[in-house]
Protein backbone atom coordinates (compact mmCIF):
# COMPACT_ATOMS: atom_id res chain seq x y z
CA UNK A 1 0.00 0.00 0.00
CA UNK A 2 2.89 2.21 -0.60
CA UNK A 3 5.33 3.82 1.81
CA UNK A 4 2.89 4.16 5.28
CA UNK A 5 4.17 2.55 8.63
CA UNK A 6 2.72 1.56 11.14
CA UNK A 7 2.00 5.23 12.93
CA UNK A 8 0.41 6.43 9.74
CA UNK A 9 -2.04 4.20 9.52
CA UNK A 10 -3.20 4.34 12.78
CA UNK A 11 -3.50 8.45 12.49
CA UNK A 12 -5.72 7.59 9.48
CA UNK A 13 -7.45 5.05 11.45
CA UNK A 14 -8.40 7.58 14.28
CA UNK A 15 -9.58 10.07 11.53
CA UNK A 16 -11.87 7.69 10.26
CA UNK A 17 -13.04 6.52 13.68
CA UNK A 18 -13.40 9.93 14.34
CA UNK A 19 -15.49 10.62 10.88
CA UNK A 20 -17.41 7.98 10.55
CA UNK A 21 -17.95 7.05 14.32
CA UNK A 22 -18.39 3.45 15.42
CA UNK A 23 -21.23 2.74 13.83
CA UNK A 24 -20.58 2.98 10.17
CA UNK A 25 -16.54 2.59 10.58
CA UNK A 26 -17.02 -1.39 9.65
CA UNK A 27 -19.34 -0.72 6.73
CA UNK A 28 -17.02 1.24 5.47
CA UNK A 29 -14.16 -1.23 6.14
CA UNK A 30 -16.13 -4.16 4.47
CA UNK A 31 -17.23 -1.87 1.59
CA UNK A 32 -13.43 -0.76 0.82
CA UNK A 33 -12.28 -4.38 0.96
CA UNK A 34 -14.45 -5.76 -1.54
CA UNK A 35 -13.40 -2.46 -4.05
CA UNK A 36 -9.92 -3.37 -3.61
CA UNK A 37 -10.71 -7.00 -4.01
CA UNK A 38 -12.54 -6.06 -7.20
CA UNK A 39 -9.70 -3.77 -8.51
CA UNK A 40 -7.21 -6.67 -7.95
CA UNK A 41 -9.26 -9.10 -9.73
CA UNK A 42 -9.93 -7.13 -12.80
CA UNK A 43 -5.68 -6.29 -12.43
CA UNK A 44 -4.99 -10.00 -12.46
CA UNK A 45 -7.18 -10.43 -15.22
CA UNK A 46 -5.87 -7.50 -17.67
CA UNK A 47 -2.13 -8.68 -16.69
CA UNK A 48 -3.13 -12.42 -17.98
CA UNK A 49 -5.31 -11.47 -21.03
CA UNK A 50 -1.72 -9.31 -21.99
CA UNK A 51 0.55 -12.17 -20.95
CA UNK A 52 -1.60 -14.81 -23.47
CA UNK A 53 -1.33 -12.43 -26.40
CA UNK A 54 2.54 -11.73 -26.43
CA UNK A 55 3.16 -15.46 -25.70
CA UNK A 56 0.68 -16.23 -28.41
CA UNK A 57 3.07 -16.96 -31.39
CA UNK A 58 0.35 -16.72 -34.07
CA UNK A 59 -0.72 -13.38 -32.80
CA UNK A 60 3.04 -12.35 -32.75
CA UNK A 61 3.67 -14.41 -36.45
CA UNK A 62 0.55 -11.89 -37.72
CA UNK A 63 2.35 -8.49 -36.18
CA UNK A 64 5.69 -8.95 -37.33
CA UNK A 65 3.89 -9.66 -41.38
CA UNK A 66 2.02 -7.03 -41.04
CA UNK A 67 5.27 -4.79 -39.92
CA UNK A 68 6.98 -6.74 -42.74
CA UNK A 69 4.43 -5.53 -45.59
CA UNK A 70 4.24 -1.99 -43.90
CA UNK A 71 8.46 -2.19 -44.09
CA UNK A 72 8.39 -3.07 -47.42
CA UNK A 73 5.18 -0.77 -48.65
CA UNK A 74 7.39 2.49 -47.42
CA UNK A 75 10.65 0.60 -49.92
CA UNK A 76 8.94 0.26 -52.44
CA UNK A 77 7.50 3.79 -52.46
CA UNK A 78 10.82 5.45 -51.62
CA UNK A 79 12.62 3.58 -54.46
CA UNK A 80 9.66 5.00 -56.74
CA UNK A 81 10.77 8.70 -55.74
CA UNK A 82 13.74 7.75 -56.49
CA UNK A 83 14.13 6.55 -59.89
CA UNK A 84 13.64 9.93 -61.47
CA UNK A 85 16.11 11.32 -59.60
CA UNK A 86 18.18 8.58 -60.42
CA UNK A 87 17.58 9.00 -64.32
CA UNK A 88 18.40 12.67 -64.23
CA UNK A 89 21.64 12.13 -63.05
CA UNK A 90 22.17 9.47 -65.77
CA UNK A 91 21.37 12.08 -68.37
CA UNK A 92 23.35 14.76 -66.36
CA UNK A 93 26.26 11.88 -66.84
CA UNK A 94 25.93 11.38 -70.17
CA UNK A 95 26.05 15.36 -71.15
CA UNK A 96 29.56 15.04 -69.75
CA UNK A 97 32.56 14.40 -72.45
CA UNK A 98 35.14 12.55 -70.67
CA UNK A 99 39.16 11.47 -72.20
CA UNK A 100 40.54 8.19 -71.86
CA UNK A 101 42.19 9.62 -68.32
CA UNK A 102 38.62 9.95 -67.00
CA UNK A 103 39.04 13.68 -66.83
CA UNK A 104 36.00 15.81 -67.96
CA UNK A 105 37.18 18.06 -71.26
CA UNK A 106 35.56 21.38 -71.78
CA UNK A 107 35.36 22.71 -74.89
CA UNK A 108 37.01 26.11 -75.56
CA UNK A 109 34.72 27.64 -78.29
Amino acid sequence: MGNLGGGEILVILMLALLVLGPARLPEVARQAGKVLQQIRQVTRSFQAELQSVVDDPLTELAARARGDALVAEENSSENAKEEPEKLDSEDSDQQKVVDDAGEPVVDDE
